[in-house]
C-alpha cells in the first residue's frame, strides 16, 4: 500500500492511497464518511452475526427437543415447523391454494342504446387483477338486470 498526501489538489486537501493497482483520492468529508460507513457495517454485521448465532440454537434445540436416542427419525407437526421458520426470519410452510369467488359488482355510466348492448359492453369490459401472486381467470360474467339512469 503507498499512501500520497496533497496539500492542494483542487478546492482542499486530499489523500491518496494505493490498494492492489488501484488508486483511491479522499477529501477530508470523504474520509470521514468512508470510516463512518465502516463503522456502521460493522455494526450491522455483528448484527447480523447474532442473529445468525441465535438461528442456530434455535433450530438445534427445536430437533434436540424431538430428538430420542434409540429412533432415528424425527417427528414434527407443521405449525411447529413454521414457528420455528418464524422465528428464524423465514417463510412458513405454504401449499397453493385455490377458491371460487363471487363478486358483485354495480356498473354506472354506460352508453348504449338499448339492454342488449350494455350487457355486451360490460361482458366484454369487465376485468379483475389479482394485487398478490396467483391467476385469476374470470369464469363467468353475468348482468342481473340493466335499468336505465335517471
Amino acid at each position: 500500500m503507498t499512501m500520497y498526501y496533497s496539500e492542494v489538489d483542487g478546492t482542499e486537501p486530499t489523500i491518496s492511497i494505493s490498494v492492489k493497482d488501484t488508486k483511491y483520492t479522499f477529501t477530508n468529508e470523504s474520509l470521514i464518511r468512508l470510516i463512518e460507513d465502516k463503522e456502521m457495517y460493522k455494526a450491522e454485521c455483528l448484527q447480523v452475526e447474532r442473529k445468525l448465532k441465535s438461528a442456530r440454537f434455535d433450530v438445534k434445540e427445536f430437533f434436540q427437543s424431538r430428538y430420542e436416542v434409540d429412533n432415528f427419525e424425527i417427528v414434527a407437526e407443521v405449525d411447529d415447523v413454521n414457528e420455528l421458520l418464524k422465528q428464524i426470519g423465514s417463510e412458513a410452510l405454504s401449499h397453493s391454494w385455490s377458491a371460487t369467488v363471487s363478486i358483485t359488482a354495480t356498473v354506472t355510466g354506460i352508453e348504449a342504446s338499448n339492454p342488449n348492448d350494455v350487457e355486451s359492453i360490460i361482458s366484454d369490459n369487465i376485468q379483475l387483477n389479482l394485487t398478490c401472486d396467483g391467476d385469476i381467470w374470470v369464469d363467468d360474467v353475468s348482468v342481473d338486470s340493466v335499468d336505465p339512469e335517471a
